[in-house]
């Protein structure tokens, strides 16, 4: 009844589609290996989608063939209830009658017969014997889970049952005489596949009751008897790499590793009662002693691991990844690192292993698995992601297909320039240079460029630096007007800063972007900015500043030769310098590359040494520049994240996430340490005590309270941030419209020549070197005479109260007590 009533509903299926469409799939040819009972196994891809499948197709005559019909629909109905990781998945299925011919489809996920994938298996190494082991473990899984779960008996377990997928996961089907232990005890009279479809099944697979036809015994013995010896033939197919062809054959064991062999020769027990059960063997510590089992089992329970776990096995991961077999890490194990990071199952720590995974896989197959995780971990909040995220963005910026690069790579990325965290927006700064080269102009203008101007006058004396050095990276990548209104600007507000490393930047930037500058530029604006720094404290900002004062002179001076000839001639010889400047811009910006190694190699606030000249040739320069090959390092100051980018196989701390908390913690102290005794350096008492306070946007509340002291000196406008005094500077920041003047009234204060006695002592001021100013020095004074903070510059854009400055001595007119906010001076 069953069987009729299964005739009918895929006879109606079939009427259906008789005279419609056919399988709206484009099938392949067969493959050359026996396929499980009588199906016939073949590749195809979808009309619809192009998407690659596998079609197991029956053709049968409905009268001849009616018993070998029931059993393919069997197969079908078991099929497509059963869900197990490791049975194979049914995607769709199709009956087609074309008069007495009935045509039976299953399209399921794109697998490869087991026979045919163990031919790409290379033989007699360690790594053979790790992975099939893994596959083996897969398929007795499966089995486990029928006969213990279930209490289904599968019937006819063996190499062709067996299929294999894409990413290596080794999967059961053909589940034509699957049926329930206890309908097997029924014998003929019941309705058990097994029993009227055991001629599809060889001898060789058949334990003793099987082949005897000893029905009523079965379901007297455990449920995976007769799956355990099927279970015992396919360990001896895999190891041999052929089917068998006689039971003679399961007594060799030469081919069997010994860890397996005890368990081998259980499932292949003479007593039922005796074989081994499924579930034991893949308990049994014996094949999970190898790394790829470890590995892949350890990342499928992923949930049930604690952090301290995860943080460990992540570590070693690296390491362990460069002794596995390649094929199993590419299309096993990177895929199902990619998933745990999509789902929020494992920590940043498995983003280097899933990028060291995919190094070697095609290009399309990483834009497929690899780039829509990245993706989406920058949307993550977690600081960790995103710093691991840019510190090996080399690794995969170039996969990132050109459409994707504005957006969302670039849009997601930018968050970090106003990112809290200092570590992040220096990472974002030096990451944005792995695809400057990919920008559209739209972006490098109307986002980047207005970050950069923001991150100049950072909090952070080393994001100062690193921007000025970024923005000199870059110039080549902006268009020519872009160019000419805002290098200038910049590079002029880097000789202001306090920060000695960050004039010396824009030193070395000026020299290698000549070509952007005219010479009206040069002469009113240029020159006098450099003027200041040939008295500098520092030697190397010295040094530097007549290094370029000279070869701006020296273009000067053609350029008046150039005039004696007339406009046109002096025309002709600035397009033709312009010119030069920009064939020469690969060589200059691999000059500009040294900048970070040759500052870095300097000791902030030491002895005024000379420095040897860097080769910009060397492997070690090439290796620790803003290269493609490796990531930009931390230019000043030692760094608090080691680098993994060329060393995947990093020890392990006993705790890498407080350990790398504690030291972006000490490393903030050392630069703040750094700035304050800077800024004690180059400025005199005559100017504000604030620190970097002159960087900081003007609060309304002080500009009202300034207005009120304007309209009494008579002065007609007052601000606390200097401007220039140049005439040049006074006509146009090289910016254009209002809109785009980032740069405008933001630079630093200049730094005042200084006496030699001061540097390195601690003349007058009993802090030595510790930034600290005498009483007499003009400052904040709160009640009690303690001296407040120096208010610091913003962070993403959120910036603290900035309190009015103190009065200074020498006014030139009284002051009477409503001109002075007493109350919030005290605040």
């Amino acid at each position: 009844l069953v069987d009729a009533a299964m005739a009918s509903m895929f006879g109606s299926f079939g009427n259906l589609f008789a005279s419609g469409p056919k399988l709206n799939y484009d099938v392949d040819k067969d493959f050359d290996v026996r396929a499980f009972g009588v199906w016939r196994h073949a590749r195809a891809r979808s009309k619809d989608n192009g998407d690659v499948v596998s079609v197991f197709t029956f053709v049968g005559d409905a009268q001849r063939d009616a018993q070998r019909l029931a059993i393919a629909r069997h197969g079908v109905k078991r099929l497509k209830t059963l869900r197990h990781p490791n049975v194979l998945l049914m995607l769709d299925t199709m009956e087609i009658e074309n008069g007495n011919e009935i045509t039976i489809h299953i399209v399921t996920e794109a697998v490869t017969p087991l026979e045919v994938h163990l031919r790409d298996v290379p033989h007699g190494t360690q790594q053979r014997e790790e992975y099939l082991t893994l596959g083996l473990r897969e398929i007795a899984t499966a089995v486990a889970f029928l006969s213990n779960d279930c209490r289904l008996v599968h019937g006819g377990v063996g190499m062709a049952a067996v299929v294999v997928t894409e990413r290596l996961d080794w999967k059961l089907h053909g589940f034509d005489l699957c049926s329930e232990l206890d309908s097997i005890g029924q014998g003929i009279h019941g309705d058990a596949k097994l029993i009227r479809g055991a001629f599809l099944v060889p001898d060789q697979y058949k334990p003793e009751e099987f082949r005897r036809g000893d029905w009523v015994s079965i379901p007297e013995g455990p449920s995976w008897a007769i799956d355990a010896w099927g279970l015992g033939c396919l360990i001896q197919e895999v190891f041999r790499g052929e089917g068998l062809r006689g039971t003679d054959q399961l007594r060799e064991i030469d081919c069997i590793p010994q860890a397996l062999l005890k368990d081998y020769q259980r499932l292949l027990g003479s007593q039922p009662a005796r074989r081994y059960n499924p579930k034991k063997l893949i308990e049994n510590a014996a094949w999970s002693a190898n790394k790829l089992i470890e590995t892949i089992t350890f990342i499928s329970t992923l949930a049930l691991k604690d952090s301290i776990e995860k943080e460990r096995f992540f570590g070693h991961l690296p390491r362990v990844l460069e002794t596995l077999a390649k094929p199993p890490v590419e299309k096993k194990i990177m895929p199902m690192l990619s998933d745990a990071l999509n789902f929020n199952q494992a920590p940043h720590h498995a983003i280097l292993p899933m990028l060291i995974a995919a190094a070697e896989v095609p290009k399309e197959k990483y834009q497929k698995i690899v780039i829509p995780t990245i993706l989406k971990l920058y949307e993550s909040p977690d600081k960790m992601i995103r710093l691991d995220l840019l510190e090996h963005l080399t690794r995969y910026a170039e996969y990132v297909a050109d459409g994707q690069v504005d957006d969302p790579l670039y849009e997601r990325m930018s968050t970090g320039f106003t990112n809290p965290d200092s570590n992040v927006r220096e990472m974002t700064l030096k990451g944005v240079l792995q695809i400057v080269p990919r920008l559209s102009e739209r972006v490098l203008g109307a986002s980047l460029l207005k970050h950069l101007s923001k991150l100049q006058i950072d909090e952070d004396p080393a994001i100062r630096a690193n921007t000025t050095i970024c923005l000199g990276n870059i110039a080549r990548y902006l268009s020519e007007a872009t160019a000419k209104r805002v290098l200038l600007n910049a590079f002029t507000r880097a000789l202001k800063d306090a920060f000695p490393p960050a004039r010396l930047a824009g030193l070395m930037a000026l020299e290698h972007t000549t070509q952007y500058y005219e010479p009206s530029e040069v002469s009113g604006r240029l020159l006098p900015a450099l003027s200041p720094l040939m008295t500098d404290a520092h030697k190397d900002v010295r040094e530097r500043s007549f290094v370029v004062a000279e070869l701006y002179v020296e273009s000067l001076k053609r350029h008046s030769v150039a005039l004696e000839r007339g406009a046109d001639a002096a025309a002709a010889h600035v397009e033709a310098e312009q010119k030069r400047g920009h064939a020469n811009a690969a060589k200059r910006a691999a000059g500009m590359l040294s900048w970070a190694v040759t500052m870095a190699a300097n000791k902030i606030g030491g002895p005024d040494t000379d420095h040897t000249k860097v080769d910009l040739q060397s492997e070690a320069l090439q290796a620790k520049s803003f290269s493609s090959s490796a990531p930009p390092p931390k230019l000043y100051g030692e760094s608090p994240r080691t680098s993994t980018q060329n060393t995947p196989a990093t020890s392990l701390a006993p705790s890498p996430a407080k350990a790398m908390t504690d030291a972006y913690e000490a490393n903030r102290r050392n630069l703040q340490a750094v700035a304050e005794q800077v800024s004690s350096f180059a400025m005199d008492d005559d100017d504000d005590v604030d620190g970097w306070g002159d960087l900081d946007v003007v609060d309304p509340e002080e500009e009202a309270a300034r207005s009120r002291l304007n309209s009494r000196t008579g002065a007609s406008r007052l601000s606390s941030i200097p401007k220039s005094t140049s005439a040049a500077s006074h006509e146009s920041d090289g910016w254009g419209n209002d809109d785009d003047d980032l740069f405008e009234d933001m630079a630093a204060p200049a730094p005042k020549p200084v006496k030699p006695q001061q540097i390195g002592t601690s003349v007058g001021r009993p802090g030595g070197l510790s930034g600290a100013r005498t009483s007499a020095t003009v400052g904040h004074v709160g009640i009690g005479g303690l001296r407040r903070p120096p208010s610091g510059g913003s962070i993403g854009g959120a910036r603290p109260a900035v309190k009015p400055p103190p009065m200074k001595l020498g006014a030139k007119s009284a002051l009477s007590s409503n001109d002075i906010d007493l109350e919030a001076m005290l605040n």
